[in-house]
């Protein structure tokens, strides 16, 4: 345990205990929180109570092993909010199959939270959210029980900001927004957040709220520009890396972001959380079709070297929507695959974090290879280490350039 362990007290609960809250919870409890994680999943209770990770995240197994029945304890239970302090919520929300953001559980949840909450509790949404949505559920609380916001229950949206999978290391350092529906509620979470992270940032909920969505539609826009450029690009005959670096080296304007398959729950569906009430939505929603098409697109790059797909093996590497995890959520990696089958190719899948085929017997005589994501792993990969398995004058789809050849797509006979 680090020496920053151990710096805070009281009780806190977490509901919801996937890839946000999960992380979260250790955290606390590792910094000397007592922890009650809450969550409806059989199969994440029983992994815990097994003291294992239901995933992969950096420095939270040392944790639980740490926390776990001391000051850490997971259940499925509600009641335990009245316990708690201090009350983080972290379900998902979805987006509907119109793309529609789903805000029913967090509703849902909150109702049958109402019975279990008590004077003095400060409630903390962390879960991505359409803006106002902190101050609807505020409306919840007063519309339903006694209790007044700013004097008698605290409420304030205060988005997740860390990388998948770095939590342990990003929370200390990465400022935490916190956006209370009132000056005290501000307040209240402002010295919660304060010992999670040296800098908090008060302002009210719903600039919290636009201020996560705006971060990553901002990701999502600059991602896009790379793909839009790498098509551009092509349609001249010209490959978009070297360009790319021209741009970039040594030139204090430049940080031209490269292409990818670029995916993920977040980035995928937070703008739909921006677009429903303002008519001119098109700069997200053209950042959405450019990424969701891109795999397509690349296809159609590889079909200009192999026209026949039917009946090729392919090999893709990589499955998960980001490098060096193990979440496959919204990940184009599948979408590439669903375009594959559909054009008759045998496809074979690999990824060094996720159940799948070997790497060598996903390449063994494989016609085409997709690089589908830069996981670390496959940076040392080789042409050379390609030409040894796959067959030859196979084609290369390589959107990352982790072979650094500076090509997207090449034949290993070139």
């Amino acid at each position: 345990m680090s020496a920053a362990a151990n710096t805070m007290t009281g009780t806190a609960a977490v509901v919801g205990l996937g890839r946000v809250g999960l992380p979260f919870a250790l955290f606390l409890a590792q910094r000397g929180c007592t922890v009650h994680g809450i969550d409806t999943n059989p199969a994440t209770l029983e992994a815990l109570a097994a003291g294992r990770l239901p995933f992969q995240e950096e420095g939270a197994a040392a944790a639980l092993a740490a926390t776990h029945g001391r000051r850490f304890f997971a259940g499925g239970d509600l009641a335990a909010l009245a316990q708690a302090e201090t009350i983080i919520i972290t379900l998902g929300t979805p987006v509907d199959d119109f793309n529609n953001p789903i805000f029913l559980p967090i509703e849902s949840l909150l109702r049958a939270a109402l019975p279990h909450l008590r004077a003095g509790q400060l409630l903390v949404l962390r879960s991505t959210v359409a803006p106002g949505s902190t101050e609807h559920l505020g409306r919840l609380i007063e519309r339903n029980t006694a209790f007044r916001l700013g004097r008698d229950l605290f409420l304030a949206f205060c988005p997740e900001r860390i990388a998948e999978g770095k939590s342990f290391t990003e929370l200390p350092e990465v400022p935490q927004i916190v956006g209370g529906v009132d000056p005290a509620s501000s307040e209240r979470a402002t010295r919660f957040f304060a010992s999670v992270t040296p800098t908090v940032i008060a302002v009210d909920a719903r600039s919290a709220e636009l201020a996560k969505l705006f971060c990553n539609m901002y990701r999502y826009i600059d991602f896009a520009v790379g793909n839009e450029f790498m098509m551009i690009a092509a349609q001249h005959g010209r490959e978009v890396y070297p360009i790319i670096d021209a741009i970039n080296r040594g030139y204090k304007r430049g940080g031209l972001k490269s292409p990818g398959l670029t995916g993920g729950p977040c980035l995928y569906k937070d703008g739909f959380f921006l677009t429903g009430r303002i008519p001119y939505n098109e700069l997200i929603s053209s950042a959405w079709k450019i990424h969701e098409t891109t795999p397509a697109w690349l296809v159609e790059q590889v079909r200009a070297r192999r026209p026949e797909i039917d009946g090729a093996k392919v090999a893709i590497l990589g499955l998960a929507f980001k490098r060096d995890i193990d979440d496959t959520r919204n990940s184009l990696a599948f979408k590439l695959k669903k375009i594959l089958l559909a054009e008759g190719a045998d496809v074979h899948l690999h990824d060094p974090f996720l159940p799948s085929a070997s790497r060598e017997d996903a390449l063994r005589d494989a016609d085409i290879v997709f690089l589908a994501m830069n996981h670390t792993a496959f940076e040392a990969l080789s042409v050379d280490a390609l030409r040894r398995l796959a067959r030859p004058g196979a084609i290369v789809c390589d959107v990352w350039n982790l072979l650094r050849t500076q090509r997207i797509v090449f034949s290993l006979a070139d």
